[in-house]
C-alpha cells in the first residue's frame, strides 16, 4: 500500500533531498515546513509537543483554489523562524523527524502552475482528509496534556504567501 509520503512524491515530483545552502536555510527563517498529521504525531511522541502549535493554512484561499482555511498543527513560528532552526540547521534533520515539506523542499524546486502538484497543498489537504481524523484527534488529545509555553518571542504576523503561484484551473 502506498504511504501518504510516497503519494506526495508521486504527485508533486519532489524527491527527498538534503542541502545546507543559504537558499535552503532561508526557507527555515520564513516559515516552518509543513508536516503531515503522522509527522506531527511523531514530533509530539518524541518530546517536542510544546513546540507544536495550532495554526491555520490559508494559502489556498488567497490563491482562489479553496474557500476555507485549513486548521492544522505545525512547528511553532518564532521571530527568527522555525522553532527547530538552530545554529543555521534543522535540529530534526539528523533525528529523522523532519516534516514532509522539509524532506521534499530544496533550492531547486521550481514554482509550479498546477496547484494540485504544489508541495504545501499536498501536505495541507491531508489535514482535512477524513482518513486522518483519528490521528488528528490523537494529536489534539496529546497536546492537551503538554504544557504550551513559548520559549522564544513568537512571530505575530503570518509569513508572506507566495503570489507568483498561478493555479491551473
Amino acid at each position: 500500500m502506498e504511504t501518504t509520503f510516497h503519494k506526495i512524491i508521486r504527485k508533486t515530483g519532489s524527491k527527498p533531498f538534503s542541502c545546507k545552502c543559504q537558499t535552503c536555510k532561508k526557507q527555515c527563517t520564513t516559515a516552518p515546513c509543513l508536516g503531515l498529521p503522522s509527522d506531527i504525531e511523531k514530533l509530539i511522541d518524541s518530546g517536542y509537543g510544546s513546540r507544536i502549535k495550532e495554526t491555520i493554512w490559508a494559502s489556498g484561499i488567497m490563491l482562489g483554489i479553496i474557500d476555507y482555511p485549513i486548521t492544522m498543527y505545525q512547528a511553532e513560528m518564532q521571530s527568527s523562524g522555525c522553532t527547530f532552526f538552530k545554529d543555521g540547521l534543522c535540529e530534526l534533520h539528523d533525528l529523522g523527524l523532519k516534516p514532509t515539506e522539509g524532506k521534499l523542499s530544496h533550492h531547486t524546486v521550481k514554482v509550479i502552475s498546477e496547484f494540485n502538484k504544489h508541495l504545501a497543498w499536498s501536505v495541507a489537504k491531508e489535514w482535512v482528509n477524513p482518513d486522518n481524523a483519528e490521528i488528528i484527534q490523537r494529536i489534539k488529545n496529546k497536546l492537551s496534556n503538554v504544557p504550551q509555553t513559548a520559549s522564544y518571542p513568537v512571530r505575530k504576523i503570518p509569513a508572506p504567501i507566495p503570489t507568483n503561484i498561478i493555479p491551473n484551473l
